[in-house]
């Protein structure tokens, strides 16, 4: 596949939103906390904040590859969150996190916007592999989980759920 048609292959932005029943700053504490990024985006990266709204992130790819850029988050505006790839990043992209009053007094809507801007060549081809999770699947994971984690300090799973049986020896 050749540059163009990968860049075509992938729909390169998402978008989605949620309500979350808390007041924005709260959220937005939340979300700039160092631990909470590596939290709500386990299921696409591991995210590893370096300080000062920095992060690096490492994606893992099909056939064992993997992606690694770091982010800077702009925290300036009192209504949103920004960040961007610094230069180096194997996949460009930006973000950001919008707060706004729900209505009805019900909390806080937040619209997560990300775009990834794959390279050409093999390594744009790769992520185009590794991104046909679809990108809003990724952005949609990612406030399911912040919101549970906002909601009840903990992001459900099923990681490490055995079954609850031992072998037929409950009676």
């Amino acid at each position: 596949m050749n540059a163009p048609a990968a860049q075509a292959a992938l729909d390169a932005s998402a978008r989605a939103g949620v309500t979350i029943g808390r007041p924005a700053e709260e959220l937005r504490t939340l979300w700039l906390q160092p631990d909470t990024q590596s939290r709500i985006w386990a299921h696409f990266a591991n995210v590893t904040a370096s300080g000062d709204g920095a992060a690096d992130w490492v994606a893992h790819g099909p056939a064992g590859g993997e992606y690694r850029w770091q982010t800077q988050t702009d925290a300036s505006a009192a209504d949103a969150l920004r960040w961007t790839s610094l230069d180096g990043a194997d996949v460009a992209n930006a973000g950001s996190l919008r707060f706004r009053p729900a209505p009805g007094d019900r909390g806080t809507e937040l619209h997560l916007d990300i775009r990834f801007d794959p390279p050409g060549g093999i390594v744009g081809e790769a992520a185009v592999k590794l991104f046909r999770i679809v990108p809003r699947e990724i952005v949609l994971t990612a406030l399911y989980r912040f919101r549970a984690l906002a909601l009840t300090g903990e992001i459900p799973t099923t990681d490490h759920q055995p079954a609850a049986r031992n072998g037929g020896t409950d009676r």
